[in-house]
C-alpha cells in the first residue's frame, strides 16, 4: 500500500543483533533503532534527515520462543507529529499489523513542532509472536489522502518484562499453612486474588468489612493488612509495585509492600467493579450500571467516562449490567445487557472514550464475559463461540457446539472453552483441537499451563495432562466442604478451604499413603477405617464368644458411637440441605440402632434361677 523503507547497513547489523541477544537471554530490553527517520512526503529542514524516508517505517526482532510476557512498552522520542487525538494525519504504530496506537494521542496539546517528546506506548502481551515480529510506524494523510504527516523520530526501544516461569509439577506436599482471620458461611471461598513480587493478596468482603491480606508466597507470613468498614466489595489490580484497591466508589492506590495509601479517590453515587491497569490508565466498569471510566494511575483523576445509553429504556426504570474491561491498549472492550432485550459487545477509544464499533447480539443470552487475544474478541453464549475482529467489530468466525458453553481462558493460540464438554479451540480459526471427554476437567476452577491442566473439585486438587485431559495426579481431601480455584506461582499452589485456610503447595513426595500429605487431615478416613475394624471385631467376637445375643448388643451399641463420631469427622467436608438431611436420617439410625442393641443386650442377659424351685 505504501512504499517500504529502505533501512540502513547500521539499522540491519542493529537488528540482527537485537534478534541474537533476544533468543540467546530473553532480554528485557530490545534496542530496535538508535538511528533518526523522517516519514512523510515533503522535504523539512528542521527535521532530521530532511528528506523524507517513505511513509512507512519497518523494523523486524526476534523473541525466544519460550519467553511468557507479562508486560511490555515501546518508548521512542519524536518530533512535529501532530497533537492527538486527531482524525487527519493520525501516525499509527502497528506490531505485527495489529494497530497498538495513534503516536498522536502521547503528545500534549499544543505542543511546539519543535520540541521533541519521549513516548511510551503500552503494548498488550499476546500481540508478540514466537521467533520474529514486525513493527511498522506509517505517516497518517489528511483526509483527501493528498498530503502526508511529517515528522521524525528515532531511540526505538522495546522493554519487556517476563512472567515469571511456574516450576511445580505432581506430586504436591503442603508447605505451609495460613489461619485466615475471618469465618466462612456456606459459601465459595475467595480464593488467593493475585500474586506479584513475592506476595499473594486475598481481598474479600467480610460481614460488610472490605478486607485486604498481603502474605509472603515463599513463608506464609503475615506482612501487612486493610480493613475499610460497610463496605460491600473488594477488587485489586497491580502494577509496578502499586496495588490499586477497588472497594465501593472509592479506589485507593497502596504501596504493595507495605499498604500505604499513596493516593485515595471517592467517586459518588457509582459502585465500581473489577479495575484493570494497561501503561498509565485504570479502566472500570460499574457491573450493576451504564458506565466506564478511563483513571490516571499516578494521581485518580478521571481522564473521560462513557455513559451507556441504548435507547429511552434505560431512563424508564430498566436496568444495565456491564461486563468486566478488557482492553489492548488501544481499545477499550465490555460486554452489555440493557435489561430486559438488548445485548452486544462494544468498544470504545482507549485514549478518548468515544465508540468505535458495536457488535448487537441478534437474540438473547449472550456472555457479558469478553475475551481479548491478538486482533479477536471472543464472545460466547449457550452451544457457540463467536470471534470478533477487534477493529471493526465484525464476525470473523463462530463455531456452534453443544457442549461449549462460555471461553474460559485465552492461552498460546488456544481457546478453552467449558461446561458440559471442554474443549480447546485454534484461536485464530476456531477449529477443534482437542476434545475432552472426562468429566472431572474443570475449566472454571482451573489454570492451565503448557503442560498441565491444574483444577479443583469440591476439596481436593487435581493434575490433568493439556493435551489428553487424563489425570495424572490428585490430592486427598482438603478440610472443608470446597476449595477457591487455585493459583500457580513459581514453584507452588495456592488457595482458601472453606475452613478459613490458606494452603500454600509444593513439589515433593506424597505423605501417609491415604492422605497424600495432608496427614492433618486424616479424619476424613475415620468412618471408613472405623466401620471396617468393627466389623473385623464383630467377626471375631462371634467366634471366640458363643453368646451372640451379648455380642451383637454390646457391638451395635458400640456402633453408634462409632457413627457419631464418623459423622463429626464428615461435617467439615460437607454442607447444605443434602448433607443436613442426611444427619436427620443418620440420627434416627442411630437411635433405633441404639435400640436394638439394647433389646439384644436384654435377651441375652443370662437366666437367674428362682431360689424356691427345687432342683
Amino acid at each position: 500500500m505504501y512504499p517500504a523503507m529502505k533501512n540502513s547497513l547500521i539499522l540491519a547489523l542493529l537488528l540482527v543483533f537485537s534478534a541474537v541477544f533476544v533468543s540467546a537471554a530473553t532480554a528485557t530490553e530490545i534496542v530496535l533503532d538508535t538511528e533518526h527517520h523522517h516519514l512523510g512526503d515533503d522535504f523539512k529542514e528542521e527535521l532530521t534527515p530532511g528528506d523524507p524516508e517513505g511513509l512507512v517505517y519497518t523494523a523486524t526482532f526476534t523473541l525466544n520462543s519460550s519467553a511468557d510476557i507479562e508486560s511490555a512498552e515501546l518508548t521512542l522520542k519524536g518530533r512535529s507529529i501532530v497533537p492527538g487525538p486527531t482524525d487527519e494525519f493520525s501516525d499509527k504504530v502497528y506490531l505485527n499489523e495489529i494497530e497498538i496506537g495513534p503516536l498522536n494521542d502521547y503528545i500534549p496539546a499544543e505542543t511546539p513542532d519543535s520540541s521533541e517528546v519521549k513516548i511510551r506506548i503500552p503494548i498488550h502481551p499476546t500481540l508478540f509472536n514466537p521467533g520474529t515480529n514486525t513493527l511498522k510506524v506509517i505517516s497518517g494523510s489528511n483526509a483527501a489522502g493528498s498530503k502526508y504527516d511529517d515528522f521524525e523520530f528515532h531511540g526505538l526501544l522495546l522493554q519487556l518484562k517476563e512472567i515469571e516461569s511456574v516450576t511445580l509439577e505432581p506430586p504436591l506436599k503442603v508447605a505451609w499453612t495460613y489461619e485466615l482471620p475471618w469465618q466462612l458461611g456456606y459459601e465459595i471461598s475467595p480464593g488467593v486474588t493475585l500474586a506479584a513480587d513475592g506476595i499473594l493478596y486475598i481481598a474479600r468482603e467480610d460481614f460488610g468489612d472490605a478486607i485486604i491480606i498481603a502474605v509472603d508466597a515463599e513463608t506464609g507470613a503475615l506482612l501487612w493488612s486493610k480493613e475499610w468498614s460497610d463496605e460491600l466489595s473488594v477488587n485489586l489490580e497491580y502494577k509496578d509495585g502499586v496495588l490499586f484497591a477497588v472497594h465501593y466508589s472509592k479506589i485507593d492506590a497502596l504501596d504493595a509492600k507495605n499498604g500505604e495509601i499513596l493516593w485515595s479517590k471517592e467517586y459518588p453515587n457509582i459502585q465500581w467493579g473489577i479495575p484493570v491497569v494497561f501503561g498509565n490508565t485504570l479502566f472500570i466498569s460499574t457491573p450493576g450500571d451504564r458506565y466506564v471510566s478511563a483513571i490516571d494511575t499516578e494521581n485518580g483523576a478521571l481522564k473521560w467516562e462513557y455513559e451507556l445509553n441504548i435507547n429511552d429504556a434505560g431512563a424508564e426504570g430498566y436496568g444495565y449490567e456491564l461486563s468486566r474491561i478488557v482492553t489492548n491498549g488501544n481499545l477499550v472492550v465490555f460486554g452489555y445487557l440493557e435489561i430486559p432485550d438488548n445485548e452486544g459487545i462494544i468498544a470504545l477509544n482507549a485514549h478518548t472514550g468515544d465508540m468505535e464499533w458495536e457488535f448487537v447480539y441478534p437474540g438473547k443470552v449472550l456472555s457479558l464475559e469478553p475475551f481479548l487475544y491478538k486482533g479477536l474478541v471472543y464472545a460466547s453464549r449457550p452451544r457457540s463461540i463467536i470471534a470478533l475482529s477487534v477493529e471493526s467489530g465484525e464476525e470473523a468466525w463462530k463455531i456452534n457446539n453443544w457442549g461449549f458453553e462460555n471461553v474460559v481462558e485465552v492461552k498460546n493460540g488456544k481457546l478453552f472453552v467449558g461446561y458440559s464438554n471442554p474443549g480447546v479451540l485454534n484461536a485464530e480459526t476456531g477449529e477443534i483441537l482437542n476434545d475432552y471427554s472426562y468429566p472431572n476437567v474443570n475449566f472454571f476452577t482451573a489454570v492451565i499451563s503448557d503442560q498441565f491442566i491444574c483444577c479443583t473439585d469440591s476439596s481436593s486438587v487435581q493434575f490433568f495432562d493439556s493435551s489428553t485431559g487424563e489425570l495424572i495426579w490428585r490430592s486427598s481431601k482438603i478440610k472443608g466442604y470446597d476449595v477457591s480455584k487455585p493459583l500457580l506461582y513459581k514453584d507452588k499452589l495456592y488457595l482458601v478451604s472453606t475452613e478459613g485456610t490458606l494452603y500454600a503447595f509444593e513439589h515433593g513426595e506424597e505423605g501417609m499413603f491415604f492422605t497424600k500429605g495432608l496427614e492433618s487431615h486424616a479424619f476424613y478416613y475415620f468412618p471408613q477405617v472405623a466401620i471396617t475394624a468393627m466389623l473385623i471385631l464383630l467377626v471375631v467376637l462371634l467366634i471366640k464368644i458363643k453368646n451372640w445375643a451379648i455380642v451383637l448388643g454390646s457391638w451395635l451399641i458400640a456402633l453408634t458411637v462409632i457413627i457419631f463420631l464418623s459423622l463429626k469427622a464428615l461435617e467439615p467436608y460437607f454442607s447444605g440441605f443434602g448433607f443436613g438431611l442426611l444427619l436427620v436420617l443418620a440420627f434416627l439410625c442411630i437411635f433405633v440402632i441404639l435400640l436394638i442393641g439394647i433389646a439384644f443386650l436384654v435377651y441375652g442377659r443370662p437366666k437367674r434361677r428362682n431360689p424356691g424351685v427345687a432342683k
